[in-house]
C-alpha cells in the first residue's frame, strides 16, 4: 500500500501542539467525540442483550447465520458503504477545520456523520504516513500507543451508536515488521531480515507479536504479510518480501499468519496476503511498473508464495496495483475469480490497494468513469476498494452500477457477506462498546503497554538474522577488551537501522526525503551498533570522522564499518545498481589502506554492490534489522552469538569490468539483473550470463564447521504424497552453533528446462560443540510441480512423473555444489 504524497495532501498530518489552549482544545475534542458516540446506542446495547434483538447480534448465534441475518437487512447504499474503505483522516479534522485538512487529527462528529452515516462507510485505513496527534491533553506530539487507541474508540463507537444496523468499523494499518507507526514500538528486522534466520518460530512470534499491539489498540486488519517473491534487486520493496525462493517464502508467510491470527484475549487479527500476483515482477525493476509474465512462470513460480499464506488461513488478499501483460491486476477476472477463488479455493476478502479502482481510470484508461471502473473492479473479483476518499462517488457510482445491470445484486452480495464475514471473526460485533455503549471498545490505558511489549523477541530475531559473508582468517568474534573503532553514516542512526516502514512511510527522521518521514522527536527507543559496541567493549570508540579514524590506526586493534542504505519505501527505493555510496567506499578504502582489520556492517533492505568492502577481513549483513539490531551485531562482533542467518536471497556481483569472453560464470559488473537461484539452463556464451552471485541464496558463515551425512528420501512416492528425507548434522568445531541446512531437489530428465536445483523444504538445527544430530524434513511432491505443456502452458501446476535427485549443498561461495546426493522417484 502506497501512502499520501506531497500531491494528494498538504499537510503532513503530524501537527504540533504548543500551549495551554491548545491543550484544551484536545480534551474538549476528544470528550466531545466520546459523548456524541454514546448517544442513540441503546438500541444495539439492547439487541445484543436480549434474545429478541436482531440474530446477527446474538453472540451465540452461528457466525454464518448472523452474517445472512445482517445482510438481509441491509439496503444497496449499506451495502455499498462496507465495500468502501476510507482514509481515516477523513473523520478528524483541526478545530474549525475542513475534514481531513489537518491529516490524522481528533475525530470531528460532523466529519464522521459525513462518512460513517450518510455514506455508510465500512472500513478505515491509516496510510503510511498517518499517525494520530496527541489525544491526551499532555502536550506531546501524539502517535503512542494510547493516542491510536483513543482514536479507534471515538470512532468506533460513534460508527456503532449512529449506524442504523450499528454495524462496526474495521480498521486497518501497515504493520509488516511489527506494529510500526506508535513510535515506542520494538521492531523486528525487515522481512528480508526475517527470511534470513530461515526460521518459522521466529516468522510466528513476529506476527503474534504484532498481533497483540495491533488488537491492544483496535487496528486489527494488517497489511501485511508481503508474499511477492524478490527476483530483481532492482526493486525498491525487495526488504518487504521474505527472499527470492517461493518454499522458503510460502513457510515464512505460512507461520506469520498463524501467529498474527491465532486467538488472544478480546478482538482477533486479520492478516492480508499481498500483492497478489506478480507485484515484484515488473518488467524493469520500478514499483508498479508493468509485468510481462509467462502464465507457466506465475503459475509455477510467482503463485505458490501466496499460497502458502492462504491457505494458512488469511482473511484477506490485496491486488498487486499494476498490470500483468497489459491487463491491471485490479480488473483482471482470470487472476482474481480464475485463479485465486477458483484455483486456489480463497474465501476471504479482496481489496485493492491504494485508489486502485480509481486508477483503472485516471492511470490505466480502461474505464471511462468511475462507475465503469468499479463495475470493471468489482465484477473482476474485487470486494472492498481502498477508495481512500470520495465516499459519497463510491456510493453513487455502486448504486448506479446495479441499478444499470452492469454489477449483479448477487455480486455486491458476495462481497458483504465476505466483507461481514471477516468482521464477526475479528469480532468487531463483540466489542463491549456494542453491548455496552459506556463501555470503551479497547482498553485505553492497557494499550502503551502491550505496544511496546516484546523487545526480547525482537531481539532473538536480529541475532538469527544476522548473516556473516567474510570472515578472513577468523578476525571475528573480536576479543574481549579489543580496542575498535567504530565509524560510518550507520553507525548510530536509528533511521538506516530501522528503513521504512518505521513510523512512517520513508522512515523515521533523517532519511533526507522530501516528505512522509516521522518527526525528530519520534525516534524509536532501541540500540544502534554504536550503543551496541560501547556497552560491550569498553575499550571501544566513536570516531565518525574518516581522517581521525584513520589517524587513530597505531592504537587500533580493529575498524567496525557500519554502511549501507538510508531508509527507503516503495518506488523511491528503486535503483537501477543498489551500491554502497562513493563516500562509504571511500572510507572503507581508507581504512583497509591502514593495514588494521576493517569489519564491514552493512545495513541495507537488500544486498548491495560492496566496492572495496568486498574484500574487507569480514562482512556481515545485518539488513534493516530492527530497533535492537545494533545489540544483536555487537553480540556476533565479540562472540556473545554464533551467527547463524542464511541469504535468503541471492547477491549479485559487482565486479569493475565485464568477465573475459565465453566466460559464463565470469562475475558482472552491477545493473546485470535479474539472477536468481533457480534460473533455467541456456546455450548463451556471454561472459557472465549464468547465476553468477558474488554470494549465492543460501550463504552464510558460522564460527564453528558442520557436515552433514547420511541423507536419505523416500525412494518412491505417489506425485500427490509426500516425501520425507533423513540426514545427520554434525557440528564439528568448537563453538556451539546453528545450522541451517537447504534441502534442494534437481531433475535430470525433464519434458521443459527445469532449473539446476529447487528448494523444496530446509532446517534450522542448533548444536552444541561436538554434538550430531539426525533430522527428518518432510515435503510435498507437489513442490516441484510445475505448469506443464509446450510455451503456451498455463494451467495449474502438476507433478512431472520420473526420476529426481535431493541434494544437500556446501555452504560454499560456488552455487550448486553438492555435497549429498540421494535419488527418488515420483509416479
Amino acid at each position: 500500500m502506497r501512502a499520501r504524497t506531497p500531491s494528494s495532501t498538504p499537510h503532513s498530518g503530524r501537527l504540533r501542539r504548543v500551549g495551554s489552549t491548545r491543550r484544551r482544545l484536545v480534551r474538549v475534542a476528544v470528550a466531545a467525540a466520546l459523548a456524541v458516540a454514546s448517544v442513540d446506542a441503546t438500541t444495539a446495547a439492547g439487541a445484543a442483550s436480549g434474545s429478541t434483538g436482531p440474530q446477527y447480534l446474538d453472540r451465540s448465534a452461528p457466525l454464518a447465520a448472523r452474517v445472512n441475518d445482517l445482510l438481509g437487512r441491509m439496503t444497496l447504499a449499506e451495502k455499498a458503504g462496507q465495500m468502501d474503505q476510507q482514509l481515516v483522516d477523513n473523520l478528524t479534522a483541526a478545530a474549525g477545520g475542513a475534514c481531513g485538512a489537518a491529516g490524522f487529527n481528533m475525530p470531528s462528529v460532523s466529519c464522521m456523520q459525513a462518512a460513517l452515516v450518510d455514506q455508510n462507510v465500512g472500513s478505515v485505513l491509516a496510510g503510511g504516513t498517518d499517525n494520530p496527534v496527541d489525544t491526551t491533553g499532555g502536550g506531546t506530539s501524539g502517535n503512542t500507543a494510547r493516542d491510536w487507541a483513543n482514536e479507534y474508540n471515538a470512532i468506533q463507537q460513534f460508527a456503532v451508536s449512529h449506524s442504523r444496523l450499528h454495524i462496526p468499523v474495521v480498521f486497518g494499518v501497515d504493520a509488516v515488521h511489527g506494529f510500526g507507526h506508535p513510535w515506542q514500538a520494538p521492531l523486528f528486522p525487515q522481512s528480508i531480515g526475517m527470511g534470513a534466520t530461515w526460521d518459522t518460530a521466529a516468522a510466528r512470534d513476529g506476527g503474534a507479536m504484532t498481533a497483540s499491539a495491533l488488537r491492544a489498540t483496535g487496528w486489527v486488519w494488517d497489511f501485511a504479510p508481503v508474499q511477492d517473491v524478490a527476483r530483481d534487486n532492482r526493486w525498491g520493496r525487495t526488504y518487504e518480501t521474505w527472499g527470492e525462493e517461493p518454499a522458503l517464502t510460502a513457510a515464512m508467510g505460512a507461520a506469520n499468519v498463524a501467529g498474527m491470527q491465532s486467538p488472544g484475549d478480546g478482538l482477533n487479527v486479520g492478516a492480508t496476503v499481498k500483492h497478489f500476483a506478480g507485484y515484484s515482477q515488473s518488467v524493469n525493476g520500478h514499483d508498479r511498473n508493468e509485468a510481462l509474465l509467462p502464465m507457466n512462470y506465475l503459475q509455477t513460480t510467482i503463485l505458490p508464495s501466496y499460497a502458502g499464506a492462504i491457505d494458512a488461513g488469511a482473511d484477506a488478499v490485496m491486488v498487486d496495483s499494476g498490470s500483468i501483460n497489459g491487463v491491471p491486476a485490479t480488473a483482471s477476472h482470470h487472476l482474481l475469480t480464475d485463479i485465486l477463488r477458483g484455483q486456489m479455493g480463497f474465501k476471504g476478502v479482496v481489496i485493492s490497494d491504494y485508489q486502485d479502482v480509481q486508477a483503472l481510470q485516471t492511470a490505466y484508461h480502461v474505464a471511462s468513469d468511475l462507475p465503469g471502473a468499479v463495475a470493471a473492479a468489482v465484477n473482476a473479483g474485487l470486494d472492498m476498494s481502498m477508495e481512500v476518499g470520495g465516499a459519497d462517488q463510491w456510493q453513487a457510482a455502486v448504486i448506479q452500477d446495479v441499478q444499470s445491470g452492469t454489477i449483479k445484486m448477487s455480486r455486491i452480495d458476495d462481497a458483504v457477506r465476505r466483507i461481514l464475514t471477516m468482521k464477526f471473526k475479528l469480532g468487531l460485533f463483540d466489542q463491549p462498546c456494542v453491548a455496552d455503549p459506556a463501555k470503551a471498545c479497547v482498553d485505553a490505558d492497557a494499550a502503551n503497554a502491550a505496544v511496546t511489549a516484546g523487545r526480547d523477541k525482537t531481539l532473538k530475531a536480529a541475532q538469527e538474522s544476522i548473516t556473516l559473508l567474510r570472515n578472513e582468517g577468523g578476525v571475528l568474534p573480536l576479543a574481549a577488551g579489543s580496542h575498535v573503532v567504530v565509524t560510518g553514516p550507520s553507525a548510530d542512526s536509528m533511521t538506516n537501522q530501522l528503513g521504512g516502514w518505521s513510523v512512517s512511510w520513508q522512515g523515521v527522521a533523517g532519511a533526507g526525503h522530501v516528505c512522509c518521514m516521522g518527526p525528530p522527536d519520534q525516534i524509536p527507543p532501541g540500540t544502534t551498533v554504536l550503543k551496541g559496541v560501547l556497552g560491550a567493549d569498553a575499550q571501544a570508540e566513536s570516531i565518525p570522522d574518516q581522517a581521525a579514524a584513520v589517524a587513530a590506526a597505531p592504537t587500533t586493534d580493529a575498524y567496525v564499518a557500519v554502511v549501507g542504505e538510508k531508509a527507503y519505501a516503495e518506488g523511491l527505493g528503486d535503483n537501477p545498481a543498489p551500491a554502497l555510496p562513493a563516500d562509504q567506499q571511500a572510507l572503507i578504502s581508507a581504512l583497509e589502506a591502514t593495514g588494521k582489520p576493517v569489519i564491514v556492517v552493512v545495513e541495507a533492505g537488500r544486498p548491495v554492490g560492496l566496492g572495496p568492502a568486498g574484500k574487507a577481513n569480514a562482512v556481515l549483513m545485518a539488513y534493516q534489522g530492527g530497533t535492537e539490531a545494533g545489540q544483536a551485531v555487537a553480540d556476533v562482533l565479540f562472540g556473545t552469538v554464533n551467527p547463524s542467518g542464511h541469504l535468503p536471497i541471492s547477491w549479485p556481483s559487482d565486479a569493475p569490468a565485464v568477465g573475459g569472453d565465453f566466460d559464463g560464470s565470469a562475475p558482472s559488473p552491477l545493473g546485470d539483473q535479474p539472477k536468481f537461484f533457480d534460473q533455467l539452463p541456456n546455450t548463451g556464451s556471454g561472459p557472465g550470463h549464468s547465476y553468477n552471485p558474488a554470494y549465492p541464496f543460501g550463504f552464510g558463515l558460522s564460527y564453528t564447521s558442520f557436515t552433514h551425512t547420511a541423507l536419505t528420501v523416500t525412494p518412491a512416492a505417489n506425485r500427490h504424497g509426500t516425501l520425507t528425507a533423513t540426514f545427520t548434522v554434525t557440528n564439528t568445531g568448537g563453538r556451539d552453533g546453528t545450522d541451517v541446512v537447504p534441502l534442494y531437489v534437481a531433475q535430470p530428465l525433464s519434458a521443459a528446462a527445469e532449473p539446476p536445483q529447487r528448494l523444496v523444504g530446509f532446517a534450522r538445527v542448533t548444536l552444541a560443540a561436538g554434538a550430531s544430530q539426525t533430522v527428518k524434513v518432510s515435503f510435498p511432491a507437489s513442490a516441484l510441480a510445475r505448469s506443464q505443456g509446450d510455451i503456451d502452458a498455463s494451467g495449474p501446476p502438476t507433478v512431472e512423473p520420473g526420476g529426481y535427485i535431493l541434494q544437500i549443498d556446501k555452504n560454499s561461495t560456488t552455487p550448486y555444489s553438492v555435497d549429498l546426493s540421494a535419488p527418488f522417484s515420483l509416479t
